[in-house]
């Protein structure tokens, strides 16, 4: 954690009306870790927090004190029983390194959690791997993106600790 004591975040549930601006923070975040404009274009489907996603509850928004957003996760259930997909994490490239991701990710836990998930898949961008090993996911595998075949995705799981 940084030392500075302005990094305050909170978690809340996202609004209708922040649809753009969440979106366009996932765009920022994709584009800083690396990926170009084609790329951003054909992963477009992929980058946006859409009505349907934040209409369900199944978005949540990191902010600070000043109510900023930073950072957006999306959790979703799947046809599996017991797994829920982590659709999306993403933080404000000026915030990276600072606690965001960390506490987004406790965010995604509690979401599966109330999707009564056991496990949560995660899809990684490549250079998040090494995050989701530090929260405790393990890789399972790898693939194509669906969106962009070229790349291929890190497939990582997070068993969620039972409560006893």
């Amino acid at each position: 954690m940084g030392s500075c004591a302005m990094d305050v975040y909170t978690i809340r549930e996202a609004r209708l009306e922040e649809q753009r601006e969440l979106t366009r923070l996932c765009v920022r975040a994709t584009m800083h870790a690396g990926h170009d404009e084609a790329f951003i274009a054909r992963t477009m489907p992929g980058l946006t927090i859409t009505i349907p996603l934040i209409s369900a509850d199944y978005v949540r928004v990191a902010q600070d004190e000043s109510g900023e957003v930073f950072g957006v996760v999306a959790v979703t259930p799947t046809p599996l029983q017991g797994i829920a997909l982590l659709h999306g994490l993403f933080v404000h490239p000026a915030r990276w390194r600072r606690g965001i991701g960390r506490v987004l990710f406790g965010a995604a836990i509690a979401r599966a959690k109330g999707l009564k998930a056991g496990a949560l898949m995660i899809y990684a961008e490549p250079t998040a791997e090494g995050f989701y090993k530090r929260m405790g996911a393990i890789r399972i595998g790898e693939g194509p993106f669906a969106f962009s075949p070229e790349t291929t995705l890190p497939h990582m799981l997070y068993i969620i600790p039972r409560e006893e």
